[in-house]
C-alpha cells in the first residue's frame, strides 16, 4: 500500500482516513474527490439553506412580535406598527414589510453562497467582481428610474402613506381608489372607472382622503332672508338623528356634528357649513344621506334654498323692466 500522505496529495481531505481505514486506493481516491468538490459544494448549499430558513423565521417572528406588543411599548413604537385598524390593514402592511425583508435576506444568502461556490470551483472573484462592476455601472444608468421607483415603493409601504382601499390624490387626473401597491408602481381606479398606473417614483406628493378617519363636509346654500339660527339648529339635529339611526351610526365617529354656521355670503345666497367625522371611506355616502335629510328638514320647516331660477328672478327684479342690464363681472363671465 502506498504512503497515505504521498498518495492522497491534492486528492481531498477524506482520502487519507479512507485509505488508512480500508487500504483500498480506489475507494480512497473516490472519497477524496467527493470530499474535495461535490461534498464541499453540497455543504455550502446546506449551510446557505439552513441560514436562509433561520433568517426568514427570525424576521417573521420579529415582525409578529412588534405588531403584538406595539400597544405595550407606547409612544416609542411608531403608529404604523399598531394593530388599530379594524379592516386588518396594519396586519397586511406588517406582512408586506416582513415579506420584503425576508426576500432581501434570501438574496443576501444566495449571493454569499454563490460567491463561495465559485471560489471553490477556482473562479477568480476579483475578476468577476470587476466585470460585474462595469456591467452594473452600465445597467445603473438605464435602471436608475427602476431603482428610484422601488425605493419610493418601499417607503410608501413602511411609512403607510396609503394602502389598498384608500382614496388618494396622486396628482390630477390620477385620483381614485387604490387597488394594488407594489414596490414598482401603484394602481388606482377613478370615479369614471379608469385605471391609472402610477410609478412610485413619480408620486411627489399624495393626499390620502381615507386614512384612519374621514370627514364629511356639507355646504347648504339658503336665501338671505332665512333664519340662520333655525337653519343651524336643523343642521345639527339632522346629524344627531343620523347618529341614532342603526343603519348610519356605524359609519360615524364618536364626535357629534360640528356646525360652523355661516361659511360665506355671495350673490348665490348664504352658505352654511357642517362637519361630520366618519369612518374611513364613509364620508361620501354620509354626505349624500346628510344632504337628503337636510333637504327634507328644511322643506318641513319652510326654509327655502337658493336655486338657479331664484337667482335669475332676483337679478331681473334688481334690473327692472326697461333698465340697462348690469355688466357681468369677470367672475360671472361664463367664458372664463
Amino acid at each position: 500500500m502506498s504512503d497515505p500522505t504521498e498518495y492522497c496529495a491534492d486528492r481531498g481531505w477524506a482520502c487519507v482516513p479512507l485509505l488508512e481505514a480500508t487500504g483500498n486506493e480506489r475507494v480512497a481516491a473516490i472519497g477524496g474527490w467527493l470530499s474535495e468538490k461535490p461534498l464541499t459544494l453540497a455543504l455550502i448549499i446546506l449551510v446557505a439553506w439552513v441560514a436562509n430558513r433561520i433568517l426568514r423565521r427570525l424576521i417573521k417572528r420579529s415582525g409578529e412580535r412588534m405588531m403584538v406588543k406595539a400597544d405595550q411599548i407606547g409612544e416609542a413604537m411608531p403608529n404604523r406598527f399598531r394593530r388599530e385598524e379594524s379592516s386588518g390593514r396594519a396586519a397586511a402592511r406588517g406582512e408586506a414589510i416582513s415579506t420584503v425583508a425576508r426576500s432581501i435576506a434570501t438574496a443576501v444568502v444566495v449571493v454569499g453562497a454563490a460567491a463561495a461556490i465559485l471560489s471553490e470551483l477556482g473562479v477568480s472573484l476579483a475578476a468577476l467582481f470587476a466585470s460585474a462592476g462595469v456591467i452594473g455601472i452600465a445597467l445603473g444608468f438605464g435602471a436608475q428610474n427602476l431603482v428610484r421607483d422601488m425605493l419610493a415603493g418601499w417607503f410608501i409601504v413602511v411609512e403607510d402613506r396609503y394602502g389598498v382601499g384608500d382614496t388618494i390624490d396622486a396628482g390630477a387626473p390620477a385620483v381614485g381608489v387604490v387597488e394594488r401597491i407594489t414596490l414598482r408602481s401603484t394602481r388606482l381606479r377613478d370615479i369614471n372607472g379608469i385605471v391609472w398606473h402610477v410609478d412610485n417614483g413619480e408620486v411627489v406628493r399624495v393626499g390620502n382622503k381615507t386614512q384612519n378617519w374621514s370627514r364629511a363636509v356639507i355646504d347648504v346654500v339658503v336665501t338671505p332672508q332665512t333664519d340662520v339660527d333655525l337653519a343651524c339648529q336643523l343642521l345639527e339635529q339632522v346629524g344627531l338623528d343620523m347618529r341614532e339611526d342603526p343603519e348610519w351610526a356605524p359609519h360615524l365617529s364618536d364626535d357629534p356634528p360640528n356646525v360652523l354656521g355661516v361659511y360665506s355670503m355671495d350673490p348665490m345666497g348664504v352658505t352654511l357649513r357642517v362637519h361630520q367625522d366618519t369612518e374611513p371611506s364613509s364620508q361620501f355616502a354620509v354626505e349624500r344621506e346628510y344632504r337628503k335629510r337636510v333637504l327634507a328638514a328644511f322643506e318641513a320647516a319652510g326654509i327655502m334654498q337658493t336655486s338657479i331660477t331664484q337667482m335669475t328672478m332676483m337679478g331681473q327684479q334688481r334690473t327692472g323692466p326697461g333698465s340697462a342690464p348690469t355688466p357681468a363681472s369677470p367672475s360671472q363671465n361664463p367664458d372664463r
